[in-house]
């Protein structure tokens, strides 16, 4: 663990709030919490609290959860299933995918863009969405060594445009590779292959805000005029407020954080030290956050005045699940391995053999802890489960009825994937 002890010499808290109904204590400058304290916050701002007996998945749920914790992140890999399906289903079990697909896509109750990376967004975040499209792109992207590689000529950007003016919505498939750029196919830093010209103008006309997603089919993108699927009326908030979100949106997430733990939380805006201390002044000079001292840590940890009023209702966790590596949970590994001594690495572009645990390993959440780890992978063709290793952290106390507890999950997540087997091969501590 990174974090340090605080001096013996700390002024010490005198005040207690809430006339000691609440653990809060009130220091003579700054609020006292603990660790446990900041970790259930943690835990229930990111609907993992309470897994016992999972909530079933409605419309207005998944705007709570999409409004507390900023959004589901979208990732191409589907070693399982895709990362937003995932997440959903750690929360609240089996759901049916179609309902998901309808209320972000037809009732339009989010849309996708750029928030940790990309994701589906409450629509009551548009705002923020449409004021990063006016300064796309971010000052960071552009000294980005890959940045100059990917851009696209004008020409290619009107073409896109013009085909979907004429043809309505259309997959990146559906523009002519013929048109495309005639050079040498390149590879992105993180491995991945260029796009062709017109695929890359339709991904930089889509964070500009002049294209959208509209749907999707099977996973692939539809895209369509931005006119057509943001609502008119919409406008975009301030640069000011725009900066704000960064911390604000991250607070909700987390409950209580420090400034490190936030910058990796929500990237949109991608704000440099010096932007990030700007804002947090302002929204403590405003009182719109509170300072906080967490017992152990040397940084001071900030927090919204209404989450350290909650935190006296704040339950033991409860229940188990298994937990997508494209998480909202996870966005901060920072914060994982400091708050919760647990440290994750996502394998995917690491050599097979340098590997520690596994290609897509899914970090296993039991009783609020995460105590371990399992690589799993479905077979589709066979329909089967076949989870390759499971991992437990050496501080963890197994028992027989975790064990129980865990096979359960484990079949739990081959029926919501539709395997009808599941083969744990390996079990290690």
């Amino acid at each position: 663990m990174d974090s340090k002890r605080l001096n013996g010499n700390r002024r010490k808290s005198i005040v207690s709030r809430n006339s000691g109904k609440s653990n809060c204590i009130m220091a003579t400058t700054l609020i006292q919490m603990t660790p446990e304290q900041v970790h259930r916050l943690w835990l229930a701002r990111q609907g993992l609290s309470q897994l016992a007996a999972p909530p079933t998945l409605t419309r207005k749920r998944l705007q709570v959860l999409l409004g507390q914790t900023g959004g589901l992140q979208l990732d191409s890999v589907n070693v399982l299933d895709r990362a937003h399906y995932l997440t959903l289903w750690s929360r609240f079990g089996s759901y049916n995918r179609q309902l998901l697909d309808r209320w972000v896509y037809e009732d339009r109750i989010a849309y996708e863009y750029w928030g940790h990376e990309a994701c589906i967004l409450p629509i009551s975040h548009l705002p923020f969405g449409l004021r990063r499209m006016r300064r796309f792109p971010p000052k960071r992207w552009e000294t980005a060594h890959y940045w100059k590689h990917y851009q696209t000529n004008p020409e290619s950007k009107r073409r896109v445009l013009r085909l979907l003016r004429q043809h309505g919505p259309l997959e990146s498939a559906d523009f002519d590779p013929s048109l495309a750029d005639r050079e040498q196919t390149k590879v992105l830093g993180w491995g991945a292959v260029m796009p062709k010209e017109d695929k890359r103008s339709l991904v930089l006309l889509w964070h500009a805000g002049k294209v959208a997603i509209t749907k999707r089919k099977h996973f692939r993108k539809v895209f369509d005029l931005a006119s057509k699927v943001y609502p008119s009326h919409v406008q975009p908030v301030s640069k000011q407020d725009f900066f704000d979100s960064w911390l604000l949106i991250g607070l909700s997430g987390m409950g209580i954080a420090s400034e490190h733990h936030l910058a990796s939380y929500f990237t949109s805006p991608a704000l440099n030290a010096a932007e990030r201390a700007e804002v947090i002044q302002r929204n403590l000079k405003s009182k719109r956050i509170r300072e906080v001292r967490v017992q152990g840590f040397d940084q001071v940890f900030l927090a919204r005045e209404q989450d350290l009023d909650a935190c006296a209702a704040l339950a033991e966790p409860q229940g188990t699940t298994l937990v997508c590596p494209f998480d909202s949970f996870m966005w901060s590994r920072r914060r994982v391995e400091e708050v919760l001594q647990y440290r994750y690495r996502l394998e995917i572009y690491v050599p097979e053999k340098k590997r520690e645990f596994g290609y897509y390993v899914m970090p296993i959440l039991h009783e609020g802890r995460l105590v371990g780890r399992v690589d799993p992978k479905l077979d589709r063709k066979q329909q089967k489960l076949l989870v390759k290793a499971v991992y437990l952290e050496s501080s963890f106390a197994d028992s027989q009825g975790f064990r129980r507890t865990l096979r359960g999950k484990l079949e739990e997540l081959a029926a919501f994937l539709g395997a009808r087997d599941l083969q744990l091969v390996n079990e290690r501590t």
